[in-house]
């Protein structure tokens, strides 16, 4: 490796590229060169411009399953897709389909009859402010069923947690096919999806759990209160508060599943050891890299 110093100008800081790399790649004052982000922060210089941009994604279908068209939908709508069209073979009932859980969230989709598109899906440049809108809306979903239970209300937060989730998704495979769509790391993407994707879940038991089981959810207010703390500063996350999460969680009292809201409950709470397995990774992580 060859070792340059910065130089400053003003707020500009620039270093001078090797003679012989520009020479030996016919580079001039005249060329420009391609700048990226790697995911471990680095950047790179490339003598060829090679800039991919999202791409208009056109697909016709002789699917009728409405199950199968409504996951067809989603997935490009969290791929980096330009704008997206999809040809259906023969009229459907689209009321149904729009009531499938997540497609009701989707921004600029439109069905008409044969016709499904999306123009201009929108791009998420800060997924870490999806996480911590995550668990900041599952700690007043459950101040709402806590205190008037207003079913409407706590559907609604529902809604918006997948949304929230898929928006995730989005930019995690976004960041992945292209360069520079955010500027979080790609490391931190990984543990922001592991971890959105079990407070999903947690959501989808949660909303099924019945007024009588609600003391239930004093165990678990603890841990999400904590979580929401590592999640709103992750690099603070150090191993005291990651040990002090997973205590916890491991302190929710055990259950033992004998009817399907025991079963939530279960569900709900391997959810947030999961997580808690999730954190300690992320700490790991932070603690090599110094």
């Amino acid at each position: 490796m060859e070792i340059r110093n910065i130089q400053r100008t003003g707020n500009m800081h620039y270093f001078y590229l090797p003679t012989s790399w520009c020479r030996d790649r016919k580079i001039s004052s005249a060329s420009k060169v391609g700048v990226s982000y790697g995911g471990d922060g680095s950047l790179i210089i490339s003598p060829e411009i090679t800039e991919k941009k999202p791409k208009h994604l056109k697909l016709s279908i002789t699917e009728d399953n409405q199950d199968i068209i409504h996951k067809l939908v989603v997935a490009s709508y969290i791929n980096p897709a330009s704008s997206f069209e999809i040809m259906l073979e023969k009229e459907m009932d689209f009321t149904k389909l729009l009531n499938q859980k997540r497609l009701i969230s989707l921004e600029s989709v439109e069905i008409d009859r044969k016709r499904i598109t999306c123009e201009g899906p929108v791009a998420v440049s800060h997924p870490e402010s999806l996480l911590k809108t995550m668990v900041k809306k599952i700690k007043n979903m459950m101040i709402v069923m806590e205190k008037d239970y207003d079913r409407e209300l706590i559907e609604r937060y529902e809604d918006e947690m997948d949304r929230s989730k898929m928006l995730i998704d989005k930019a995690v495979i976004s960041a992945l096919m292209y360069e520079g769509g955010t500027r979080t790391r790609i490391i931190e993407l990984y543990y922001i999806s592991l971890i959105s994707k079990e407070l999903e879940r947690l959501v989808d038991h949660l909303i099924r759990l019945d007024r009588k089981e609600l003391r239930f959810l004093g165990g678990i207010a603890r841990p999400i209160e904590l979580l929401m703390g590592i999640i709103e500063h992750p690099s603070s996350l150090n191993l005291e508060s990651a040990m002090g999460f997973a205590k916890a969680v491991s302190r929710i009292k055990h259950i033992e599943v004998k009817s399907v809201a025991t079963y939530d409950k279960e569900r709900m709470k391997q959810s947030l050891i999961a997580i808690s397995e999730v954190v300690m990774d992320w700490m790991i992580t932070l603690k090599i890299e110094g």
